[in-house]
């Protein structure tokens, strides 16, 4: 560590070197350790340094929801297969890591996905409503109840009604 402030042409050659070794899916606690060895400032700063190339992917890339999707299937893969070696070593601690990274991914992935999906949604309700203004307005609860058609029937219970009706 140093007593002097660093420029920002400092800052930014750290944060581009984080970004290099981010690319390349050296982990994060890996890249602050790199940036120590090579830079000699406090952990914290390179943690912020990271936060910050981190930032910097993101906000560059442009990916589509199947490519979201593919990437977040190989993350959960990955914790998966380390659960798995975990549980053949018999270590407790590490399965338990790998269910708090994978909760804290599922809390994550559900956040991007209502960011993503949002507009979207708003888009299809906001359509939907033109439809039914444009058939007369708001259906009646009876008509509803009666048509049935909006409800959900699952699988099974459709399989066991057909059932019903062969054997009737």
């Amino acid at each position: 560590m140093t007593n002097k402030k660093g420029t920002n042409a400092d800052v930014e050659k750290r944060i581009q070197f984080a970004v290099e070794l981010r690319i390349k899916k050296v982990p994060n606690n890996l890249v602050v350790e790199e940036l120590h060895q090579k830079f000699k400032k406090s952990y914290q700063t390179h943690r912020k340094d990271v936060k910050e190339a981190n930032k910097i992917i993101v906000k560059e890339s442009s990916i589509t929801k199947e490519e979201l999707e593919y990437i977040i299937r190989q993350q959960f893969d990955e914790l998966d297969e380390t659960f798995y070696i975990a549980r053949e070593n018999n270590n407790p601690s590490v399965m338990a890591g790998v269910n708090k990274a994978k909760n804290a991914a599922i809390r994550n992935y559900v956040a991007i996905k209502r960011d993503l999906d949002y507009p979207e949604m708003w888009q299809n309700q906001m359509d939907n409503e033109s439809k039914r203004q444009s058939f007369g307005g708001i259906d009646r609860l009876e008509d509803r109840l009666e048509k049935k058609d909006h409800l959900y029937e699952a699988p099974w219970d459709k399989y066991c009604k057909e059932q019903d009706e062969l054997s009737s």
